[in-house]
């Protein structure tokens, strides 16, 4: 069974971020199947501040900007993650997310990891590294 390109194109995108760089290639095809993939015009808001946290967001082509009270702090673009915390805690969002331009982002749910996560042992040890990589930052910014 011949791979639709466009999945495998998502794959490589995945693969090529911190987040998901260490799993094989297999997994990310199996991973992009299913994610939703979410579509954004210039202007569109991916979610607001305050909103329940519904998952991780991938995002695949674009940019998007940061925004937290009313003001943008930071631009993200491809082959940057969204919402990594959500995964294991589904509190509030802490920013506004708000395209600045034609941007394709692949959406995981908290089940849908949930899933990934019994078939792929690879993606919790992934994810485990990642998390404390993020904390390291964190840290290192609020001690600077």
């Amino acid at each position: 069974m011949e791979l639709d390109p466009r999945l495998i194109q998502k794959a490589i995108h995945l693969k090529n971020s911190d987040f998901f760089s260490g799993l094989s290639i297999e997994i990310l095809i199996e991973i992009a199947k299913l994610c939703q993939e979410i579509n954004l015009i210039k202007g569109d808001i991916l979610f607001n501040q305050g909103d329940i946290a519904d998952g991780l967001y991938f995002i695949l082509d674009g940019s998007v900007d940061v925004v937290i009270g009313g003001n943008p702090v930071n631009t993200m673009s491809s082959g940057e993650v969204l919402g990594e915390i959500a995964l294991i805690d589904s509190g509030t969002r802490s920013a506004t997310i708000r395209a600045s331009s034609s941007t394709s982002i692949l959406k995981i749910s908290p089940d849908l990891f949930d899933e990934i996560l019994e078939d792929f042992s690879d993606v919790a040890k992934q994810t485990m590294t990642t998390l404390v990589k993020i904390i390291r930052t964190i840290r290192k910014r609020m001690n600077d």
